[in-house]
């Protein structure tokens, strides 16, 4: 966002934000605060990163949440080179049902 150029990786790196706001029922910015710094932070307590009605739900469903997460978290990384191709995403997105 920084460089202002539209990048695949830049495209990964929103997809990540977007599922982070899913799984959170946070926005991507509150009162000056990043999600995806947010979730960084408290990334040891993955329970509390998830919004309280996906964790009300069943074991199942809050695994797979959980794997998303996971994926949210790759796709958020702060290096571009580091980040999965959309394919890859789809891949995993997938094998996460």
């Amino acid at each position: 966002a920084y460089t202002m150029t539209v990048t695949m990786a830049g495209n990964v790196y929103s997809f990540g934000v977007i599922l982070l706001e899913l799984l959170t029922g946070k926005p991507a910015v509150t009162e000056g605060t990043e999600l995806v710094k947010w979730v960084v932070r408290n990334s040891t307590n993955q329970d509390y990163i998830l919004d309280f009605n996906v964790s009300r739900t069943s074991q199942a469903v809050r695994n797979q949440m959980l794997a998303i997460l996971e994926i949210a978290r790759v796709c958020v990384s702060t290096s571009p080179e580091s980040r999965p191709k959309m394919k890859s995403v789809l891949r995993m997105l997938l094998n996460a049902r």
